[in-house]
């Protein structure tokens, strides 16, 4: 699989973690949905979940300006967020398709990047 969303189960997680970089997940699916998408398609990086209060997570989104509300879910978007606190990296993709995901390489590039202070 090419990006690390949908593929947290391959090498790619390891590759974010050996940046000093940690991978977090949100959806705006009950806890319970998202356990199991993730012992499905075998992620291992967190996934954030309100419990099984969505709202709490789409206030989440909204403060990242990602959430879709017409369809209550999340734009797919890559946020890197730096040790401050500051975002550094900020991209939402025109569609959730496979065409307009980052892939790995890309994501870890911004990551570097930031990193690096660039």
């Amino acid at each position: 699989m090419k990006c690390l969303q949908a593929s947290g189960s391959d090498d790619n997680y390891p590759k974010f973690q050996a940046e000093n970089t940690e991978v977090l997940g949100i959806a705006s699916t009950s806890r319970f949905s998202q356990q199991a998408f993730a012992e499905f398609a075998k992620i291992n990086y967190p996934l954030l979940n309100g419990g099984t209060d969505v709202t709490v997570i789409h206030k989440v989104m909204r403060a990242y300006g990602v959430f879709d509300e017409a369809r209550l879910v999340a734009k797919r978007s890559y946020v890197i967020v730096d040790k401050e606190g500051i975002i550094r990296y900020y991209d939402i993709r025109p569609t959730n398709t496979e065409k307009d995901l980052l892939t790995t390489e890309q994501l870890l590039n911004a990551v570097k990047k930031v990193n690096q202070g660039s």
